[in-house]
């Protein structure tokens, strides 16, 4: 049973394995735990924000991205590079997105959960020996 005051990354920490990747909005993909979060919390608004919002540092490699209740359904959503530098914060209201917070990791058009990258970067390996012509820091392969 769902707890709703809890992360939902502790709730869906049972998805560790992102083999199937669906696509979600011009060239962005969600590992399979994202699109069950995203479809069971209605937060698709906060996948929009991931992929398009402009950030302080531009595009970066690596994004984490943290959303955490402060207060009612007021959300602090926050964004840092693998540096630790801040590149996005705002407040937003959200009625439908239950949990008290979420952490989104966004490895170049993809968007995991943290439990799923081990998994994603034996991907990439994988991927990168099987083709030999794909660097293994090129995350815009093909995993299907």
């Amino acid at each position: 049973m769902k707890n709703y005051m809890q992360s939902a990354n502790d709730y869906y920490r049972h998805f560790i394995q992102p083999r199937d990747f669906v696509e979600f909005s011009s060239g962005y993909f969600l590992s399979e735990g994202l699109f069950r979060i995203s479809g069971e919390t209605q937060c698709y608004w906060l996948l929009q924000i991931i992929c398009f919002q402009e950030k302080a540092g531009g595009q970066q490699l690596m994004e984490f991205w943290n959303l955490k209740r402060t207060e009612g359904l007021e959300y602090l959503l926050q964004c840092r590079d693998s540096s630790g530098n801040a590149l996005f914060e705002n407040t937003f209201i959200s009625p439908d997105f239950l949990f008290d917070e979420i952490t989104i990791w966004k490895m170049g058009s993809y968007l995991i959960l943290p439990t799923e990258y081990n998994e994603f970067v034996k991907l990439i390996k994988n991927d990168a020996v099987n083709h030999p012509s794909k660097k293994t820091d090129d995350l815009k392969i093909e995993l299907n």
